[in-house]
């Protein structure tokens, strides 16, 4: 918070009129913009009062809206006296409101060109609204949630004022848990544990997984999937089994691997073939490393407003930061980002929407393992693949004999249909070019059928049956699944399988 203090000074000297906050902490925002301008009087707008006064939040006159407002401050003197003026809500006060935008744009050409004029125009709002009149004016801040350190100091500030004693592991646990969540939602839970059973501890955990499924069912643009999936559900696979495997430990003793000095996981992007276990992975990940999974629905992002869906991607990370730690899928991403470099009606928004993809996948520090899944790679910009992005990429083709075998083996152990009368090995060498969905497809119409034909035991020949009347994907998408495998294979991405 220290640092952005700093730089919001460093903005305020440098005379940047119109600087926007993006917070749900008004508190924070208040406490910020007042250590910022301790010589300076501050007058607030807001939609619930009007022009009011920025400490004690009485009425300065009638109440009116924003254009009135600003119509109003155009013929104060601001030479008297440096100022600060607080414009609350700013997104619901902009939006479809042109005169409001056209008066804010003249209130700052008036603190630009007039030398006796000493102010500093602060937005604050819970998403960003940027008309574009008044772009080149705004500069943006991201009002931080607490780090780990500052939550501590929370929990431990709660638990002095409950007279409660709690062990240094215990706040760790909670701190970790607590990650992602404002002041105000951390103080609630901790007072919910407490008014619960008279204690705050690692017990009210449950309580945190809670608020953070309300986080998501609120955000309208993702969902948490219940996963029942595991990774032994999988056949084949066995160079990506291990790496997942490799980073569940890390994610799963976090704390400890931080000390040792290892890196935050940030994800894994796979590629291939459709029905091949890209999706089933996303899920048996989710479960091995015993996190909750969140589906991003790239489609919800895309609004109809100027600004619309860059604010919702916004939000989409920042519920998942709020929800970590967790595994984000971001299934079939190629289809968020084509219009990038097309010059099609939506390449500048998926332009923008890939840039902040990128720099969020790059920096980003929280516990938030995001799987990626494509079809086509070669629909994907060339800067979403490079290191530094995802910890690997790894590509998933039709499974070979091998692989096939192992499949054939989950589907029918799965439904208890295993026995001696069937030689999976045959019926592997009669799958080639067979997905993995392919094979399951197969398992459960010889089933349904044997089924309808009075309970008759599964065996060899009624599967064979059922494979020589199917027509897999690598046929009925012949000339698709050809253009997939030369382009995977003109490109050095590591295989998720071995040989």
């Amino acid at each position: 918070m220290q640092t952005l203090t700093d730089t919001i000074r460093a903005h305020i000297e440098s005379h940047y009129p119109l600087l926007y906050l993006i917070t749900h902490e008004e508190k924070e925002a208040d406490d910020l913009i007042t250590n910022l301008s301790e010589d300076r009087k501050i007058t607030e707008w807001n939609m619930a009062q009007g022009l009011v006064n920025f400490k004690t939040k009485q009425p300065l006159s009638e109440w009116s809206d924003l254009a009135a407002a600003l119509d109003n401050l155009l013929a104060w003197d601001f030479s008297e006296a440096e100022h600060t003026i607080v414009i609350r809500d700013a997104h619901l006060g902009l939006k479809d409101q042109p005169v409001a935008v056209a008066r804010l744009k003249a209130l700052i050409s008036k603190i630009l060109t007039d030398s006796d004029v000493t102010a500093t125009v602060f937005l604050i709002s819970s998403q960003p609204y940027i008309p574009r009149e008044l772009e080149k004016f705004i500069t943006l801040f991201d009002m931080p949630l607490p780090n780990e350190a500052a939550i501590r100091a929370l929990i431990l500030q709660y638990t002095e004022a409950y007279d409660q004693t709690i062990t240094d592991e215990d706040v760790t646990k909670l701190a970790m848990a607590f990650q992602g969540l404002t002041r105000y939602e951390i103080g609630q839970l901790i007072n919910r544990g407490y008014q619960r059973d008279g204690n705050i501890g690692i017990e009210d955990l449950d309580l945190v997984h809670s608020e953070k499924a309300q986080i998501i069912k609120k955000s309208g643009i993702m969902e948490m999937l219940t996963v029942r999936e595991k990774l032994e559900d999988i056949g084949g696979l066995h160079n990506l089994k291990p790496w997942l495997q490799q980073k569940a430990n890390v994610m799963n003793d976090w704390s400890a691997a931080r000390k040792f000095g290892v890196e935050m996981p940030k994800g894994v992007m796979i590629v291939g073939m459709p029905g091949c276990g890209k999706s089933l992975t996303a899920k048996a990940t989710a479960a091995l490393f015993n996190l909750p999974l969140l589906k991003l629905d790239m489609g919800a992002l895309m609004g109809k407003y100027v600004g619309e869906s860059e604010g919702n991607m916004r939000r989409a990370i920042q519920v998942a930061e709020a929800v970590s730690p967790c595994v984000l899928w971001v299934d079939e991403v190629e289809k968020a980002f084509v219009g990038i470099g097309s010059g099609g009606s939506g390449s500048e928004v998926a332009t923008r929407l890939f840039g902040y993809f990128l720099t969020w996948m790059q920096e980003k520090t929280s516990q938030v393992f995001v799987i990626a899944t494509a079809n086509d790679i070669s629909a994907l910009p060339p800067e979403l693949l490079r290191k530094g992005r995802f910890d690997e990429i790894f590509y998933v083709d039709f499974p070979n004999k091998a692989e096939r075998i192992d499949i054939f083996n989950v589907h029918l152990k799965r439904r208890s249909k295993l026995n001696s009368r069937i030689d999976i090995g045959q019926l592997a060498a009669k799958t080639e070019g067979y997905s993995g969905a392919d094979i399951e497809s197969v398992v459960t119409e010889a089933i349904e059928q044997a089924f309808v034909d009075n309970h008759a035991e599964l065996d060899t020949g009624r599967l064979l049956a059922v494979i020589q009347a199917t027509h897999p994907l690598k046929e009925v998408m012949k000339t698709k699944v050809d253009e997939y495998q030369k382009k995977f294979a003109e490109m050095k991405i590591k295989k998720a399988s071995k040989g």
